[in-house]
């Protein structure tokens, strides 16, 4: 009787045994997968800031570029609303008048 006692009792061990071995085998398929995911997570994650860094580089280009054309604009607008009030000559005049008051006023500004 001993004897099929201490069987059941090895018995049960080794089933206990067994069902934390494939408990602990679980959870490690599920850390493997976890750290699988980070990766790939961490990988994309990188690859968006690099993207969205180009993207900021490209906003700003394009922004320089429609900050110039819209001071050409400005600059033809004017040319022509003075060409068609007081001439050619007249026209230049005054816009060469307006250059040096803003360069003046850029100076005193800077220092």
């Amino acid at each position: 009787m001993v004897w099929l006692f201490h069987y059941f009792c090895t018995a049960y061990y080794f089933l206990q045994m067994a069902n934390e071995a494939l408990l602990i085998s679980g959870i490690e398929y599920k850390v493997r997968k976890l750290v699988d995911k980070y990766r790939m997570l961490q990988a994309e994650n990188e690859k968006l800031r690099k993207d969205l860094q180009n993207r900021e580089q490209r906003l700003m280009e394009m922004q320089g570029r429609l900050d110039k054309k819209n001071n050409e604009f400005l600059k033809l607008s004017l040319a022509n609303a003075l060409e068609s009030k007081y001439g050619v000559e007249k026209g230049i005049q005054i816009i060469d008048q307006l250059i040096e008051e803003m360069d003046n006023s850029i100076d005193v500004i800077s220092e």
